[in-house]
């Protein structure tokens, strides 16, 4: 019985690493992102993902706003945040954030993290916030998924409050 479970065990794995993986690229119907701003709205944090005169609000905890801003605005904090110290590891074993895919699914954005590892690309399930902050520290594109920027983008009217 423990030999027929290793095999569908094995089988499993092979499956799941051996599957291609689709990256969506902004020529594939995504937008890619232009700028990114922190922004301070009515007692909000937000990340103002913009593309011409239009952008996507995303709601985001203190932490990830400072981590955005530091990176933002090329002054590091004194010490490694969650992102910093996430980035430092990649980075020893070789591996790279390429781009953040950011999708919207029932009123949450979710985001693809794309990691390469060599020639192989890694795909996990991320909040978008932190894609967001990750994809900064690689210098790495941002995408929204078209059908999420066609929902949720809005026109660039300067938004009240402060924003860096």
């Amino acid at each position: 019985m423990k030999g027929v479970a290793a095999v569908f065990v094995m089988a499993a794995f092979l499956a799941l690493f051996l599957t291609p993986t689709t990256i969506l690229a902004a020529e594939d119907g995504g937008i890619e992102v232009q700028e990114v701003k922190v922004a301070l709205v009515e007692q909000n944090l937000l990340v103002l993902l913009i593309v011409g005169d239009r952008f996507v609000p995303i709601h985001v905890d203190a932490t990830v706003a400072v981590s955005i801003y530091s990176v933002l605005s090329n002054n590091p904090t004194t010490r490694p945040l969650s992102h910093d110290l996430m980035r430092l590891i990649l980075l020893e074993l070789g591996a790279k954030v390429t781009q953040a895919v950011i999708t919207l699914k029932e009123k949450t954005y979710y985001a693809d993290l794309t990691i390469m590892i060599g020639d192989r690309a890694w795909i996990f399930d991320s909040r978008s916030s932190d894609a967001i902050a990750l994809a900064l520290l690689f210098k790495a594109p941002i995408i929204i998924a078209k059908g999420t920027w066609d929902s949720s983008s809005q026109r660039w009217d300067l938004p009240k409050g402060d924003t860096s």
